[in-house]
C-alpha cells in the first residue's frame, strides 16, 4: 500500500514545488533566468514522469486485482447446480460479468487514484496556505468539519440510490434478453405491445433512480461551491491582512498574520486556495464514487463463493492428479 501512495504523494509535491519555483523565478533578476529557467523545466518533467508512473501502476493493479476477481467469479459460475440457474434471472447473471465487472476493471481504479491525488492535492495546498498565512489553522478544523458532514450525508445518500439503481439494472437486462430469446413467440401471439410496455416500465424504473443520482450530485456541488468560496475568501482576506501588517509590529497576530516567505508565498496561497475549490469538489464526489464502485465488488462476493455442482474437481486438482 505505501509503495503504491508514494507516486501520488510525490507527483504532488513536485506539481506543488514547480508553483513555488514560479515565485522566486518571478522575484529574481533578469540576469538569473536561464538557472530559473532550466529548474523549472526539471520541475516539469519530473512532474511527468511520476504521473506516468502512478497512472501505470494504479491501472496495473486495479487489473490484476479484476483478473483474480473475474477468474473466480467464472469458475465458480461454471461449476454451480444447475438448481442455481433455475432460481438466478439471466439478466443478473449478465449484469455480474459485463457492469460490475467493468466497474472493478475500470471505474473503481480510476475512482481510487483521482480520490487519493485530490487528498493529496487538498493537503499540499493547506500547507502552502498555513505557510503564509498561519492563522489560516483557525478556519480548517470548522471546514473540514463541515466537509465531513456533507461528506457523510452525501454517501449515505448515493450508496443507497447506486444499490437501487443496480437492482433495477437486473430486471431490464432480464426482460431484454427473455424478449430476444422469445422473439418468434412474441410476434405469433400479436404481444409485442405488452411486451413493449414492460420494458418501458422497467426501463423507467431504471431511469428513475439514475435521475435521484444526478439530482444528489447538484445538491452536492450548491454545498460544496459555497464552503470552497469560503476557503478561497478566507485565504484572499488574510493575505491581504499580512500585507497590510505593520514590518515592526511586535504581536503574536501580526507575526501570524506575516507567516513565512515573501509576497510570492502569500500570492501562491491564494492561487492554490482558489484552485482547492474545485479539487474539493472532486475529492468528495470520488470518496463517493469510490464508495459506490465497492458495492460492485459487495455484490460479487456471493456468485465467488458459490457452492460447486457434487462431483466437481477444480481444474488445478485435475491437472495435479
Amino acid at each position: 500500500v505505501l509503495f503504491a501512495l508514494l507516486p501520488l504523494v510525490a507527483a504532488e509535491l513536485v506539481s506543488t514545488g514547480s508553483s513555488w519555483w514560479l515565485t522566486r523565478w518571478a522575484a529574481a533578476p533578469a540576469t538569473a533566468q536561464l538557472p530559473y529557467l532550466l529548474g523549472f523545466a526539471g520541475w516539469a518533467v519530473a512532474s511527468a514522469v511520476l504521473v506516468v508512473v502512478r497512472s501505470r501502476m494504479m491501472l496495473s493493479l486495479g487489473l490484476l486485482a479484476g483478473e483474480v476477481l473475474h477468474s473466480d467469479l467464472l469458475t465458480r459460475v461454471l461449476a454451480a447446480p444447475l438448481s442455481f440457474f433455475d432460481v438466478t434471472p439471466r439478466g443478473r447473471v449478465l449484469s455480474r460479468f459485463s457492469r460490475e465487472m467493468l466497474t472493478v476493471d475500470v471505474s473503481l481504479p480510476s475512482a481510487l487514484q483521482t480520490y487519493l491525488s485530490t487528498l493529496a492535492s487538498v493537503g499540499s495546498t493547506a500547507l502552502v496556505v498555513l505557510a503564509a498565512s498561519p492563522l489560516f489553522g483557525a478556519f480548517l478544523l470548522p471546514l473540514a468539519f463541515a466537509y465531513s458532514a456533507v461528506q457523510a450525508f452525501y454517501s449515505a445518500s448515493s450508496r443507497e440510490l447506486k444499490r437501487v439503481e443496480a437492482a433495477t439494472r437486473s430486471p431490464l437486462l432480464s426482460h431484454v434478453a427473455a424478449s430476444l430469446d422469445g422473439l418468434a413467440t412474441i410476434r405469433a401471439f400479436d404481444a409485442r405491445r405488452r411486451f413493449g410496455s414492460e420494458c418501458e416500465r422497467t426501463l423507467d424504473a431504471n431511469l428513475r433512480a439514475s435521475l435521484a443520482s444526478a439530482l444528489v450530485n447538484c445538491w452536492l456541488g450548491l454545498r460544496l461551491e459555497l464552503l470552497g468560496a469560503t476557503i478561497s475568501a478566507a485565504a484572499a482576506a488574510l493575505a491581504f491582512a499580512r500585507n497590510s501588517a505593520s514590518a515592526s509590529a511586535s504581536s503574536a497576530i501580526a507575526a501570524g498574520l506575516r507567516g513565512a516567505g515573501g509576497v510570492g508565498t502569500a500570492a501562491l496561497g491564494v492561487t492554490l486556495a482558489l484552485q482547492v475549490t474545485q479539487t474539493l469538489n472532486w475529492s468528495v464526489r470520488q470518496a463517493t464514487e469510490l464508495e459506490s464502485h465497492l458495492i460492485s465488488v459487495e455484490r460479487l462476493q456471493p456468485y465467488t463463493s458459490l457452492e460447486p455442482e457434487p462431483g466437481w474437481v477444480p481444474p488445478n486438482a485435475a491437472a495435479a492428479t
